[in-house]
């Protein structure tokens, strides 16, 4: 049975918009935080997240960009499961007193230990994030 994915992560970074625009998507910056892929910001680039399969994951991702507004937005579609339709990702950034807010939305369908999985995940990859965007 699918369930809504219904998922946001807010993180407010101490770092300018361009460096946080920076860790979403330049290839080695992206790698630091969420996974290695062949990623390039260009609305309708497709790219594969492979890793090891668990309950509720395949062992890949299928990806594509949807839209892309530097520095302020990117949507990603995220295939990441046979059971469902592909969700959405959304990146939104915004810039106030020196502090960029990043807010991660993903929404969809997904059998229920994908909802963990992804809940768990982005959180994690969210945190790795701000901690690499606020290194000196």
């Amino acid at each position: 049975m699918l369930k809504p994915i219904d998922l946001t992560f807010e993180r407010d970074i101490r770092a300018s918009l361009a460096t946080v625009w920076a860790c979403l998507t330049e290839p080695k910056l992206i790698e630091q935080w969420f996974f290695a892929i062949d990623f390039r910001p260009v609305v309708g680039h497709r790219f594969r997240i492979t890793g090891e399969a668990a309950a509720g994951w395949r062992g890949w991702t299928e990806v594509e960009v949807l839209e892309i507004s530097p520095p302020h937005r990117m949507v990603w579609s995220f295939d990441c499961t046979d059971q469902a339709p592909a969700g959405h990702v959304v990146f939104g950034l915004s810039e106030h007193a020196g502090i960029v807010r990043l807010v991660l939305t993903h929404g969809g369908l997904a059998p229920e230990p994908t909802l963990h999985l992804l809940d768990a995940g982005w959180r994690e990859y969210t945190g790795n994030l701000q901690v690499l965007a606020e290194a000196p």
